[in-house]
C-alpha cells in the first residue's frame, strides 16, 4: 500500500526528532519499485529523500542500498556526490525507512547523448573514479565479487534462459553463443562496478557530473558492465568518447571492453524479455521482442557491431556512418499534491514561506 508524502514525513520526523520539515512532495516513481518515496524540505531549505519499503523485496533493496552507500563512502573519494545516508530505521509497521540527503542536479539522458556532447567526457571520468575505488574496502563490506569465469558463466546462463523462451531470433542466439565461446573476449581485471548506470542515476550541474545514485547493485566485477548504455547507442563514436575519457584516468588496458559492453547490452534486452514473460507483462515483452527483431535485422544485413574481434568496429560502410547525426510543532500545513519534477531541482535556492514557525512537524 502506498503511503502519502505526509505519512512519510511523519515517519521521517519520528526517526529524526530534531528535523523541522516544511514541505512534502511525492517523487515520480516506477510503479514496480518496492518502496514509497517522497521529497522533504526543511526550514533551512535542505532537501531529503525518504523511502519506506513495501514488502520483503523493498526491505532487501533498501538494506542493500544502505550497505552499498556505506561501502562507497569508505572506499575512497569521488569527484561527485553520493547521497548521504541520514537515517536507516524500522517503522512501527516493521517496514524499512531510509532517509537520504537529496543530490542536486538535472538527470542526464544517457541513452540519447551525441558523440560531440561534452557531458560524455565527464561521465567517462566519473566511471573511471568508481572503478578506481578500493576493492579491499568493498570486499570487507561484504558486497558480491565475480571473477572473469563467473561473469562469463553468468552470461551463458542468461543466454540459456532466453533461448528457452523460443522467441529469440536464431541469428542473435548464434551471435551471442559465438561471443561467449571467445575466451579472449573475457580477459579483464575485475574492478568496483556501479552495476546500474542508466538514465536517472547520473546527474549534471553546471556542466559537471554532480552526483550518482542507485547504488544497490554495487559489486566487484567486469568494468564493461557500466558501459552498456553507451555501447547500445547507434553512433559508435559515443562509446569511443566515453571510453577515451575513461582511460585518461584508468591505465589498465582492456581492448575488449566495448565488445563486452555491447554483448551485455544486447543480452539485457533478452533478460528483460524473460522476466516480462514470467511476470505476465505483455506490453513489456512485446517491446523487448520488437527490439530483438530490430537487432537481429542488423546482424542479418551485416551492420551489427562485431563482438568477438579485438577491434571494436561496425560493418556499416563509412559513408553511411558519416551520415549519422546522431517552530510551532502544532502548525498544520497542507501536503503538496503535485509530484516533483526532479529535472527542475537543478539549483539550491528553495522557495520557503516568510514565517519561520511554519513547519510540518
Amino acid at each position: 500500500m502506498a503511503s502519502s508524502p505526509l505519512i512519510l514525513a511523519a515517519l521521517a520526523k519520528a526517526a529524526l526528532p530534531s528535523a523541522k520539515f516544511k514541505q512534502a512532495k511525492a517523487l515520480p516513481r516506477d510503479g514496480r519499485e518496492p518502496f514509497n518515496s517522497a521529497l522533504l524540505t526543511d526550514t533551512d531549505g535542505i532537501q531529503y529523500v525518504v523511502r519506506e519499503s513495501r514488502g520483503a523485496k523493498g526491505k532487501l533493496k533498501l538494506a542493500t542500498e544502505t550497505q552499498c552507500i556505506r561501502a562507497v563512502k569508505g572506499a575512497g573519494s569521488l569527484p561527485f556526490n553520493v547521497p548521504n545516508l541520514v537515517s536507516d530505521s524500522t517503522t512501527p509497521d516493521g517496514n524499512t525507512l531510509q532517509i537520504l540527503e537529496f543530490v542536486y542536479g538535472s538527470t542526464i539522458d544517457l541513452e540519447h547523448l551525441r558523440s560531440t556532447d561534452p557531458t560524455l567526457r565527464q561521465v567517462g571520468l566519473a566511471i573511471a573514479a568508481i572503478h578506481s575505488l578500493n576493492k579491499d574496502k568493498i570486499r570487507q563490506a561484504g558486497l558480491p565479487e565475480f571473477s572473469t569465469q563467473e561473469t562469463r558463466e553468468s552470461r551463458i546462463a542468461d543466454l540459456d534462459r532466453a533461448a528457452a523462451t523460443g522467441k529469440i531470433p536464431a541469428s542473435l542466439l548464434q551471435r551471442w553463443e559465438t561471443a561467449l565461446e571467445d575466451l579472449d573476449l573475457f580477459r579483464f581485471q575485475p574492478t568496483v562496478v556501479h552495476g546500474n548506470l542508466n538514465t536517472g542515476e547520473v546527474l549534471e550541474l553546471d556542466g559537471e557530473v554532480s552526483g550518482i545514485s542507485g547504488w544497490s547493485e554495487l559489486h566487484i566485477g567486469d568494468p564493461a558492465e557500466d558501459f552498456g548504455v553507451f555501447a547500445a547507442n547507434i553512433d559508435s563514436e559515443v562509446m569511443d568518447a566515453v571510453k577515451f575519457a575513461y582511460f585518461e584516468r584508468r591505465d589498465e588496458a582492456d581492448a575488449n571492453l566495448a565488445q563486452r559492453a555491447t554483448l551485455y547490452g544486447e543480452l539485457a534486452i533478452a533478460t528483460y524479455l524473460v522476466t516480462s514473460l514470467a511476470a505476465g507483462r505483455t506490453e513489456d515483452a512485446d517491446w523487448a521482442l520488437t527490439e530483438l527483431e530490430v537487432m537481429a535485422g542488423t546482424v542479418e544485413d551485416g551492420t551489427a557491431r562485431i563482438l568477438s574481434k579485438v577491434t571494436f568496429t561496425s560493418t556499416t560502410p563509412l559513408l553511411e556512418a558519416e551520415e549519422l547525426v546522431v517552530t510551532d510543532s502544532h502548525t498544520i500545513v497542507t501536503e503538496v499534491v503535485d509530484e516533483v519534477d526532479v529535472s527542475d531541482l537543478k539549483t539550491r535556492p528553495i522557495e520557503l514561506p516568510n514565517s519561520s514557525d511554519d513547519q510540518l512537524f
